[in-house]
């Protein structure tokens, strides 16, 4: 969340704690003391003044001391600060404060749109192209810049959290760029972004270094209804990303594979194409990521001279239902083995089927 605080320093060391210890239902600060410690009251002052949980003012908050840090419940925490707190479970995430409240903007052309970008935003683009290339690449904000690669510029986010990227049309607006060597859109540190109803990739066919969409150190993405193609080397590519989710989607004509997805979890394609694509190795790149599944997806023509799938250091890698139909490819998956359900369909491929 982006959401303003005021308050103390106190307050400020308790946000920064919480990131660290997050991954536990309690939250910690550091002591000189590195012995358990529970038959010690332990009292919470918040800028000076004593808190006590409301209903009993008999019983404190039952910090507890252990291997030198003092923990106390996330909930708890949310009261001694005045902040309301919330469990969002299919996000495994938690919410400290109000909400950030979610500006809603129509843009028309690719300069509106970069204006438009940032934090806490739903940008809505009317039918239409809308060429990142024209924008002066001089544009810098905080979160948003270009880039330069040898043959241009690319479009960077960083740091952006809870943004919609939303066509608002029947037909899906198109994001373009020229250069080879760009990504479309790259976004880095990233939290809760979505992007809805686009299609994205570069103004010519022909062999590229860029690829769509790049997501590098992120959570919360989500990806629906939109097309992704080539001359795009990938369509997607993940990099450490947890908790994204690809639905009734498309890439197609890309040129070097279909995506590449490394030190990721908890990631879904669901009712998604992956069509004629090709590439000189692997079509999808899979290393060091758990918890990835394709539910009925369909994989349709496409063609290198390795492997469909490359895992490696992968754990719970999963096909469910899915269509298998004309892939000219040597082996399904290398080199480990793929989990491909029973109900999925193989048709005119040149290799043997799921192993």
């Amino acid at each position: 969340m982006n959401q303003k605080w005021c308050g103390t320093s106190m307050v400020v060391a308790v946000i920064l704690l919480l990131v660290i210890f997050l991954w536990a239902p309690a939250f910690a600060q550091g002591t000189s003391e590195t012995e358990d410690t529970a038959d010690r009251t332990i009292k919470i002052y918040v800028d000076g003044v004593l808190f006590i949980p409301p209903g009993d003012s008999s019983k404190t908050a039952d910090p507890l001391l252990h291997d030198g840090n003092v923990y106390l419940p996330i909930g708890v925490l949310g009261e001694a600060l005045g902040k309301p707190v919330e469990w969002d479970r299919a996000a495994n995430s938690v919410y400290i404060g109000e909400p950030a409240e979610i500006a809603e903007i129509t843009v028309g052309t690719a300069e509106e749109l970069i204006s438009a970008l940032g934090s806490n935003r739903r940008i809505l683009l009317k039918e239409g192209l809308y060429n990142l290339t024209a924008v002066d690449p001089g544009y810098v904000s905080s979160s948003v810049y270009f880039s330069e690669r040898p043959d241009g510029y690319e479009l960077f986010l960083d740091g952006v959290h809870n943004l919609t990227i939303e066509g608002a049309g029947n037909q899906r607006s198109e994001i373009v760029v020229e250069p080879r060597y760009a990504n479309v859109m790259n976004f880095q540190n990233c939290s809760n972004i979505s992007i809805v109803n686009i299609k994205a990739g570069h103004t010519e066919d022909g062999l590229c270094s860029g690829g769509v969409f790049l997501f590098d150190n992120c959570a919360g993405v989500q990806i629906d209804g939109t097309d992704m193609y080539g001359c795009g080397t990938l369509g997607i590519i993940f990099n450490k990303v947890m908790d994204a989710k690809v639905t009734g989607s498309t890439i197609y004509g890309c040129t070097w594979g279909i995506m590449s997805i490394q030190g990721s979890s908890n990631v879904l394609f669901k009712d998604c194409v992956f069509r004629d694509n090709s590439a000189y190795d692997i079509m999808i790149s899979v290393m060091n990521t758990s918890d990835l599944t394709f539910d009925s997806c369909s994989f349709l023509r496409n063609k290198n001279a390795s492997s469909l799938f490359y895992l490696s250091m992968c754990e719970n890698i999963t096909v469910e239902n899915a269509e298998f139909i004309g892939n000219d490819v040597l082996d399904l998956a290398e080199p480990e083995v793929l989990s491909v359900d029973a109900s999925s369909r193989f048709e005119n491929n040149t290799f043997d089927g799921a192993r």
